[in-house]
């Protein structure tokens, strides 16, 4: 047995949807976080409800990528695999995601019933150059596997992949303990955990290599988090008290966490009854002087769209969470993609004015609340906060974070949360289409609220220098923006040569592919938007400087149709932007990658 030392690693379970990857990843996730590893998951979820077993649509898993460094994307390639059948495994070599050298584990079980589709997967990977070590579950834990109905063949694998990463037999134990000790009988939870011991001595026998990637002592407290509970945590904190929905992936989770904690905190979750209803029950509740929020995804961003214009034409602030998902239409519901900034940008009709975060990590997502709710209650604008199936499905080890516990006045925002969305505070006063911004029930407070154009006292009116005005009104609300924003996030050196842009979830890869370039001599400088509209001052001088600037998005773009960031970049400083990488596969971007395609344009 030969024990490999190596920096990151990445490794995947695949399996059929509904028996437990996911939760086998989590367990081997709260081991690797109390080993001092640092750690980044991607769920692999099927779009379909109950797709049929041993079926192309049914692949379900959890990508885990594993390093001695803080990781701040999924990576480039997979390293070893462990499938549960040729099927899931034929199925995700189709995403061409593998090193070379890809190691594959795949159980045997179903082989005798099915020899023909295990022969043509074996030979896809023989001729693809994988290493295929295939194996049986051992008869005991098939007999368990059958007293538990079919199910805890994922605890075995479990098993087999705590020995491959050299983790503690016993300290995976610790975590299926806590993971199900609450939920599981007596004699259940013991067949389960000889469930993961027998897989854990079936990879002592059958793998002849072990992976051990060097842990740290963390200082502070630490925790374990992924978007959407950031999310749902960042709201408490920033003083939000209702938040109105309609379930709908992947932004569903953000309801699903404030159900169960948003009560202790004063707060009221409505599920509504469409998405239609959603928005405007929380319109109305900010109208009566309660902070409120709506989160949905594309399909219901399209349906919230007359909503958001009613809210800029009567100046009641609004907070939209769009955890963006594959489109158009209905799409692909459990892949990610950024192409809803246009629709966020320009989806409701006439010239609304509106401001968009976006969300690169958890940090972000625990601080866009904050942010959102001080612009849209100082500016009475919608504010749109933009994350992804990537950013709110994936888990991160991060420092506890700094609490700000806002309530009533928006102005306690700490400077902190301005340095990390590279902005000042607003300067003051600003006007308003209406002077009277009371809210209801405040003596001598009366006022008209109403989607027609009125005047600065709130009658309606349809005369042309009113209406001019209270278009001049409104976007100097966003132009206040424009002139608080400092410079954008940039990484590595001022080359002059090329500049990569991005915005939201593909911040860490254009991080990780900058630093690949410096190591490698490249020169190329990165940029990350956290607010992608407006759009600061000083960023036509930027882009002044470099021979090329290109975008990389998770979003379609060819040579003649521009990718969304790249429209909008064009819009703004007149320089002839095209995308480097605009990819709308639903996985997310690589480092490696991007880093090519950096080469090649700079040949």
């Amino acid at each position: 047995m030969s024990l490999e030392k190596r920096p990151v690693t990445r490794f995947e379970l695949l399996m059929d949807a509904g028996t437990g990857a996911q939760k086998a990843g989590d367990i081997l996730l709260g081991a690797f976080v109390g080993m001092g590893q640092y750690v980044y998951v991607e769920p692999m979820i099927p779009a379909e409800i109950s797709p049929p077993a041993r079926s192309r649509p049914a692949l379900s898993g959890v990508i885990i990528r594993l390093a001695d460094f803080d990781v701040t994307n999924i990576g480039n390639d997979t390293d070893l695999i462990l499938a549960a059948h040729e099927i899931v495994l034929d199925r995700r070599l189709d995403d061409n995601e593998f090193n070379p050298t890809c190691k594959i584990l795949l159980d045997l079980g179903d082989q005798e019933a099915n020899p023909d589709s295990y022969e043509m997967v074996l030979k896809r990977c023989t001729k693809l150059g994988l290493s295929v070590i295939p194996f049986h579950v051992d008869p005991a834990s098939q007999t368990i596997v059958k007293e538990l109905g079919g199910k805890g063949q994922n605890l075995h694998y479990l098993g087999m992949l705590a020995y491959i990463y050299n983790i503690d037999e016993e300290i995976v134990q610790k975590e299926i303990i806590k993971t199900f000790g609450k939920k599981l009988k007596e004699d259940i939870m013991a067949k389960n955990v000889a469930l993961y011991h027998n897989g854990y001595q079936l990879a002592k026998e059958k793998v002849f290599f072990r992976v051990e990637v060097q842990s740290h002592k963390r200082e502070g407290e630490q925790i374990l988090i992924d978007g959407n509970t950031s999310m749902s945590m960042g709201l408490i904190d920033a003083g939000i008290k209702l938040y109105s929905g309609y379930p709908i992936t992947p932004a569903s989770s953000i309801m699903h966490t404030l159900a169960k904690t948003f009560p202790s905190y004063g707060g009221v979750v409505h599920q509504a009854e469409d998405e239609i209803a959603a928005i405007g029950t929380a319109v109305g509740s900010y109208y009566a002087g309660m902070p409120a929020v709506t989160a949905t995804s594309g399909p219901g961003l399209s349906l919230k769209q007359e909503f958001i214009g009613f809210a800029t034409a009567a100046e009641i602030p609004l907070i939209l969470i769009d955890v963006q998902r594959s489109g158009p239409s209905t799409g692909m519901p459990t892949k990610t993609e950024q192409s809803d900034l246009l629709a966020a940008l320009c989806g409701s009709h006439g010239d609304y004015t509106k401001i968009i975060i976006s969300v690169a990590n958890v940090i972000d997502c625990f601080y866009a609340p904050h942010l959102a709710r001080y612009l849209t209650e100082k500016l009475r604008v919608p504010v749109f906060i933009l994350s992804d199936f990537q950013t709110a499905n994936s888990y991160k080890v991060v420092a506890k974070f700094k609490l700000a516990q806002l309530d009533g006045n928006v102005d306690d925002i700490p400077d902190f949360v301005f340095d990390r969305f590279h902005m000042k505070r607003l300067i003051e006063p600003i006007q308003m289409v209406r002077t009277q911004q009371t809210s209801p029930g405040m003596e001598g407070g009366m006022r008209r609220i109403t989607g027609l154009n009125t005047d600065e006292n709130g009658k309606i009116s349809y005369f042309s220098d009113n209406h001019q005005r209270s278009h001049v009104v409104r976007n100097e609300k966003i132009h206040h923006v424009r002139r608080a924003l400092t410079t954008p996030e940039m990484f590595g050196k001022d080359t002059n040569e090329v500049l990569i842009v991005g915005w939201g979830s593909s911040r860490g890869a254009i991080e990780e592919a900058i630093s690949m370039c410096e190591k490698n001599g490249v020169p190329a400088s990165g940029m990350n938007f956290r607010i992608v509209y407006p759009l600061p001052l000083m960023l036509k001088d930027i882009f002044a400087k470099y021979k090329k600037v290109m975008t990389v998005e998770v979003a379609y773009g060819d040579m003649l149709k521009p990718s969304p960031l790249a429209l909008l970049l064009r819009a703004e400083t007149l320089k002839d932007i095209h995308p480097l990488i605009a990819q709308a596969t639903g996985r997310p971007l690589r480092p490696r990658i991007i880093m090519n395609k950096i080469q090649e344009v700079l040949k």
